[in-house]
């Protein structure tokens, strides 16, 4: 068996088996994610109900680096579907002033992202939300029963929702635990109709395997440019993406691609100076009819000012506009059918193959690819002041 076109026993000797395996497994984890939610189904709406009987809650998205980046793809949703007031907030942001960010006498419905669950942050700001809320609910979304975020729920006002152990991943960086987690998040607005979602599952399934199956001589190839910058843009729920699909090269190439991430309007007022003939600009394109405009409008204009940046485009425009790029993943069946939302959980996989590939070909370990530990899997010596 070889993953990502590489046998095991080369993964193995490259130190990026578990990493390798992981981005391949996200379609499987994706599946067993959805059966799971409709295992628990009841016990979540049972919970929900209780948070929303009364005045709607305040609801505030957490977590730390990926996991926070969630949060971002999911905040306009929630205020779209559930007709709440959302924020996402990283929990490192909210441990230095809580007080910005919990207003004491208003429910608060406080929603957790963590992988292990075990980064000081997790639990500290849950700590803080119980300190500064009268009225708070926790819903807790982990890959990782053992973590101290899952062990310390308070069991009378919160909900723990565990992924499938599989989603737990081994490696430094977060690839299934990041898209399960996103997947769930985006489910749950739909719990009390889940069993429809069964069809928008397949289809990002299948554009999942399509990018893994079809595109990887495509994505290598990138891999390969001598660039040294990378540059993802994204609008709406793709721009919690952007910013992961720069976490992700930028860890997994140990900082020797510096990357950036902006939306497609805000790239205009200042960040385009980052572009040289060293970089690769990548357009994750909405199915948004009305967003394409912008998008198409920015791609076009940053061609007409080419600085010999290499571009790639993901995804397919709503329209027959043509466009310019260097390289494009455009799907077989497009994409307009599937919700704008649920793009994200596939179109974070090409920085995820970008950034393994990178990492192999600048001799790092994919799984431990931080030759100074400078970054580890859990993050550690964060002190918590009480």
């Amino acid at each position: 068996m070889s993953y990502l076109n590489y046998s095991l026993e080369e993964l193995k000797h490259n130190g990026g088996s578990h990493t390798a395996k992981e981005i391949c497994s996200q379609p499987e984890m994706w599946g067993k994610t959805y059966s799971k939610l409709l295992d628990e189904k009841t016990s979540i709406i049972t919970f929900f109900e209780k948070v929303f009987k009364n005045k709607k809650p305040t609801v505030i998205l957490t977590g730390a680096g990926s996991s926070a980046f969630i949060g971002e793809a999911l905040e306009g949703t929630y205020l779209k579907n559930l007709q709440v007031n959302c924020r996402a907030i990283g929990t490192t942001e909210i441990i230095t002033h809580p007080d910005h960010y919990f207003v004491q006498p208003e429910p608060t419905l406080l929603i957790s992202f963590a992988r292990s669950g075990d980064s000081p942050e997790s639990v500290a700001v849950v700590e803080l939300a119980r300190k500064y809320c009268d009225n708070l609910y926790e819903l807790n979304i982990t890959c990782n029963e053992n973590g101290a975020l899952a062990k310390n729920a308070n069991k009378d006002n919160s909900y723990t929702f565990l992924l499938p152990e599989e989603t737990n991943d081994r490696s430094l960086a977060m690839t299934s635990s990041f898209s399960s987690m996103l997947l769930t998040g985006l489910l749950l607005p739909h719990i009390n109709q889940i069993e429809l979602m069964a069809s928008v599952i397949k289809k990002i399934q299948d554009m999942a395997n399509f990018i893994i199956s079809e595109n990887l001589v495509s994505l290598e190839n990138i891999a390969k440019l001598q660039c040294e910058r990378m540059v993802f843009l994204g609008s709406g729920p793709l721009f919690g993406i952007a910013r992961e699909s720069h976490l992700k090269v930028q860890e997994l190439t140990d900082g020797n691609t510096i990357c950036k991430f902006d939306s497609f309007p805000g790239f205009r007022h200042g960040p385009k100076a980052v572009v040289n003939d060293k970089t690769v600009v990548v357009y994750l394109l909405s199915n948004n009819p009305y967003s394409n405009l912008y998008e198409l409008d920015l791609i076009n204009s940053v061609k007409e000012t080419n600085a010999g940046e290499v571009s790639l485009a993901i995804g397919n425009v709503a329209s027959d506009e043509k466009f310019a790029v260097d390289y494009s993943i455009q799907f077989p069946k497009g994409t307009t059918s599937i919700p704008e939302e649920f793009l994200a959980v596939f179109y974070i996989l090409p920085a995820q193959i970008i950034g393994f590939y990178k990492s192999i070909m600048l001799g790092l370990s994919p799984d431990s690819p931080s030759k100074s530990n400078a970054i580890s899997r859990v993050v550690q010596g964060v002190k918590i002041y009480k």
